[in-house]
This record gives C-alpha cells, structure tokens and sequence, in this order.
C-alpha cells in the first residue's frame, strides 16, 4: 500500500484503492464528491475544507482547505458507504 512519509495516503491512491477493491472511482474530483455525500468535505469556492467529523482521518488536528494527506482508515470507510 503507498504512503506518504507519516504513513498517510494521498487522494490518488485512495482512488486506487477503492479500484483495487471493485468501486468505479475515476477520479480525485468524483472522491471529493463522494467525501461530500458523506459530509467528510465541504465544497468551499474552489477549494474542500474538511468537515469536524473528517478531522479524525487527516493528519490534522483541525479544520483545514485541501487536506493532503489522510489515514489508510478512510479507505474502508468509503468502501462501506459506497456498498450501502
């Protein structure tokens, strides 16, 4: 599994991930939609502010604009609201 240098992944390879495990998943801009169903991101002019609830899969301790960097968990998170 790829990962940044804290252990994290990048949204590029939480798409491959999701690929890997059967979603169809083209892009980073249609994860960003997904993560905003979910109310993990926030659509804020051209910009994704993580929502509160989304602060536990980032490297961040807080609210932050295009988060780069999220724990491997989201990947099974994503997985599961996708399959409901």
């Amino acid at each position: 599994m790829p990962f940044n240098c804290l252990g994290d992944l990048y949204k590029a390879e939480i798409v491959d991930l999701l690929r890997k495990k059967g979603c169809d998943i083209k892009n980073v801009h249609a994860l960003n939609l997904i993560l905003e169903k979910m109310g993990l991101l926030i659509h804020s002019g051209n910009h994704w502010l993580t929502a509160k609830d989304a602060v536990k899969y980032t490297i961040y301790s807080s609210q932050v604009f295009d988060a780069d960097a999220w724990h491997p968990s989201i990947v099974d998170t994503i997985y599961k609201f996708l399959k409901k």
